[in-house]
């Protein structure tokens, strides 16, 4: 007999009958053809049925299942039963999903046919932990109730219960009779609390022992078209054979079974009308012995054959002999390339792009043959970003897109709206891994989606948005907080300061991105640094293997196999220094400015080769640094021809960088760089031996440093003659080493099954699989007023001396981006004039 490893997944999120599910679970853990148990949901179901390797799917209850989610585990096990237990009345559901599995366990013997070849019956039992308790050996002093009932209020039971109330209301009567909205009120001559209430399963045990006799009535009600009269007594009518109870069954519905379990006048009671009923109550009531002894013989033999564990007996006997079927047709045998989906937060060629974009489409390129991509942003042009999203195809056409209801509100972690659209997607496109460049513009909770859908994910640590909203951790001040070496109320002075949020907001933050860090396989970080920092803010990833270093790669097109020759410096020509990549705030362009300024005499050129964010390209104007150079932006793989001619480089990023390429690409142009000392900059450079470093944020140290280099050029010849084009990763090492993590999470995952005809993705959300949130959004609000600071003022250039007072007062009124912009169109109409 083969060992068992079986996943149990009680297919209703919410459902009223999980106790029967614990149950089956309790039964199959201690039945010695299985091997192995887990019990999931939604959420963990397909990784937990990776990693235990389950070769048995077994899904609880289907009315309300997942086709998508049960699909891909039924591949996975290879096994796949489904054990329903609302036949006949969601029958036709039931029978929809059928072709899911290879065998159908129905609670109904009258629905054992809908199910064709597939359908096997199996009764509900009871189990011992859940429902036995020993019986008295005489009446007096155990019971309480005369007579006790729970169950829903249908409208046979409410009629039936109104006539027996009519007919004995001296009985001491036990209710509970709860309705809902689709049935009509009972009329009971009883205050609606009386009877309308529920019990836990196990206290609903406990009733039933401490009552001289339980009614049991069977449903005769379907709203959804089925055939509403079950052929097999349901869940209760074993339940209270197990506690001990003395019942009293309805017997006038020939097509349910009864007499298949217990005999009549031994283990039960029946009638056929309330005033057989009434008769025979009153009769056993007066007799307790002959009642006792009633109920005794049934609970042996509900301990005999009509636990759970009885029926799981009879589950793996049928499987047993079943014979085994081909495997299902799956897309494998037609599609080459997995299909893998990029979701970022901009797509190369869209203004403003950067690193991540370059090298999103690096990978594109670089691994056409062996996956097909797509990708999935904000479209860009569409404002404000997150209103809309695209995917593209490999060729970068869109092939669908989505407007949402309003804009993304950046302190969600949860948008029902977003999660669905995301899946849908993945499902439609047939997506078999998805690697999370970036969330900026996305839904956090995008993040959980993928591994409940069975599909790996892959998350490139590419900034620090995961730790933080202030993604490059420069805190209220505009400077690097150091976070890692600080307590967490930090955070909330930083976020107090710089948004108005209450303390606890971060925590909240970092709770569910921790949780969603662990959704991922992978988590791809650059350095080692890096990954030290994330290890630091998420201590679960400690000893975790998800976390993978690898250092991304500069374009193809720049890559050298060996760095150019450089002539030696000359002591009397400038010293060239280039800018390598967009010229920003937090690329420490205000320091830059300074040192550029300090040093516009000096025997040194810089040249910006990059983008000029505001509002710098004013602020050069105003100053006309006679050394200053700017290129502007580039195309990839141009760089190797712009920065021939070039000595050095500057890298003086004010925020810890998790690698820069542009550093890569200096290198490999043969040029010695200069970087601040923090992040990945001050990882990868050794002081002295491949560059130079300098404390972050310091202009007066570049200015000192160059002075330096400018009177000693042996030195930058000296660090130069250890530049060499394997200080970066190559392109090719780095998309070997990407395409072989791809193969390994893909590698024990079947592809998708080819699509239900007609059959729309039913689309997931965060609450669907599972994951439940107190709050959907992270941020907190104060307890009481608070002071928040302005962003940390722009550079503002100064005029000669005599019209400063008048320069002062427009400052102040407009701001110093306008006052930039107004001394740069003075300037240029003073030129204008005297060339005329």
């Amino acid at each position: 007999m083969k060992p068992w490893r079986v996943l149990l997944l009680d297919t209703k999120r919410s459902n009223p009958n999980h106790y029967i599910c614990l149950a089956i679970a309790r039964a199959l853990s201690r039945d010695p053809g299985v091997e192995c148990l887990i019990k999931a949901d939604y959420a963990s179901a397909i990784a937990e049925a990776r990693r235990q390797k389950c070769n048995l799917l077994l899904a609880f209850d289907g009315e309300e299942l997942d086709r998508s989610v049960v699909q891909r585990l039924a591949d996975i096990c290879g096994r796949a039963v489904l054990w329903v237990t609302e036949d006949p009345y969601e029958r036709s559901v039931n029978v929809k999903n059928s072709d899911l599995f290879d065998l159908v366990f129905t609670n109904d013997v009258g629905s054992v046919a809908g199910y064709g070849s597939k359908g096997r019956h199996l009764p509900f039992a009871a189990d011992e932990h859940f429902h036995f308790h020993a019986l008295p050996e005489v009446d007096d002093g155990h019971y309480l109730y005369d007579l006790f009932f729970a169950g829903t209020a249908w409208p046979n039971r409410a009629e039936f219960l109104a006539k027996l109330q009519a007919g004995i209301p001296e009985i001491r009567l036990k209710l509970a009779l709860p309705a809902n909205p689709y049935i009509p009120p009972p009329k009971l001559g009883m205050e609606l609390s009386e009877y309308d209430w529920r019990t836990p399963n196990t206290e609903f045990a406990k009733f039933s022992n401490r009552s001289r006799s339980v009614l049991t009535l069977h449903r005769a009600f379907s709203s959804s078209g089925n055939d509403p009269i079950a052929h097999t007594p349901g869940p209760r009518f074993f339940e209270v054979a197990l506690a001990g109870g003395f019942q009293l069954v309805d017997t006038s519905i020939p097509e349910i079974r009864v007499d298949d379990f217990f005999t009549e006048g031994k283990e039960y009671v029946g009638f056929s009308n309330a005033q057989e009923c009434i008769q025979k109550l009153e009769h056993y009531l007066a007799y307790p012995q002959e009642r006792l002894v009633i109920a005794r013989a049934a609970q042996l033999r509900a301990r005999a054959e009509h636990l759970y564990a009885n029926r799981v007996r009879a589950l793996f006997t049928e499987l047993d002999a079943l014979a085994i079927a081909p495997a299902p047709s799956l897309l494998s045998e037609t599609r080459q390339r997995r299909r893998l989906m990029m979701v970022s937060h901009n797509v190369l060629g869209v203004e403003p792009y950067g690193g991540v974009e370059v090298y999103q489409d690096s990978v594109r390129r670089a691994l056409k043959d062996e996956y097909e991509l797509f990708f999935y942003v904000p479209d860009r042009s569409v404002t404000p970003v997150g209103m809309r999203y695209v995917v593209y195809n490999e060729a970068m056409q869109v092939v669908q897109s989505y407007d949402c209801a309003a804009g993304l509100d950046e302190s969600l972690l949860s948008c029902p709206e977003r999660e669905q659209v995301f899946s849908r997607l993945l499902e439609k496109f047939q997506i078999d891994l998805v690697h999370f460049q970036h969330l900026i513009g996305h839904v956090p909770s995008l993040g959980f989606i993928p591994s409940a859908l069975g599909i790996p994910a892959v998350s490139s640590l590419h900034d620090y948005y995961v730790v933080c909203s202030r993604f490059n951790l420069l805190d209220y001040r505009g400077v690097y907080c150091n976070i890692p070496a600080l307590p967490a109320e930090t955070c909330d002075v930083c976020l107090n300061a710089a948004h108005g949020l209450g303390a606890g907001s971060q925590a909240k933050r970092r709770a569910f991105f921790g949780r969603m860090l662990l959704a991922m396989d992978a988590l791809h970080a650059n350095t080692e640094g890096v990954a030290s920092l994330f290890r630091t803010m998420y201590p679960l990833l400690e000893g975790s293997d998800k976390l993978r270093i690898m250092g991304v790669p500069m374009p193809l097109g720049d890559e050298r196999a060996m760095v150019p020759q450089h002539r030696p410096e000359l002591p009397d020509t400038p010293l060239r220094i280039a800018i390598v990549g967009n010229f920003t705030k937090n690329k420490g362009g205000d320091q830059l400015v300074h040192a550029f300024n300090q040093l516009r005499t000096d025997n040194v050129e810089f040249t910006v080769i990059g983008r000029l964010s505001e509002p710098y390209s004013d602020i050069f104007n105003v100053l006309k640094i006679p050394n200053l150079r700017v290129h502007g932006a580039y195309r990839p793989g141009s760089l190797p021809q712009i920065l021939a001619g070039f000595s050095m480089s500057m890298h003086f990023s004010i925020w810890p960088e998790t690698y820069c390429i542009s550093l890569s690409e200096a290198w490999s142009a043969g040029l010695v760089p200069i970087v601040s000392d923090t992040g990945a900059l001050g990882e990868r450079v050794v002081d002295g031996v491949n560059g130079f470093k300098l404390p972050m944020g310091e202009s007066g140290a570049i200015v000192s440093l160059v002075r330096r280099l400018i009177a000693d050029r042996a030195e930058v010849e000296r660090v130069r003659a250890n530049v060499h084009a394997g200080l970066g990763v190559g392109h090719q090492e780095h998309m070997q080493w990407l395409s072989g993590l791809y193969r390994g999470l893909l590698a024990q995952l079947p592809p998708w099954r080819a699509l239900d005809a007609g059959a729309p993705p039913r689309g997931q959300t965060l609450k669907e699989i599972g994951v439940l949130l107190m709050d959907r959004e992270w941020t907190i609000q104060p307890r009481g007023a608070t002071v928040v600071v302005n962003e940390v003022a722009q550079l503002v250039p100064t005029p000669e001396p005599g019209r400063v007072r008048r320069l002062y007062r427009y400052f102040r009124k407009n701001g110093a981006v306008n006052t930039a912009r107004r001394l740069a169109s003075e300037v240029v109409r003073r030129l204008s004039g005297a060339a005329k």
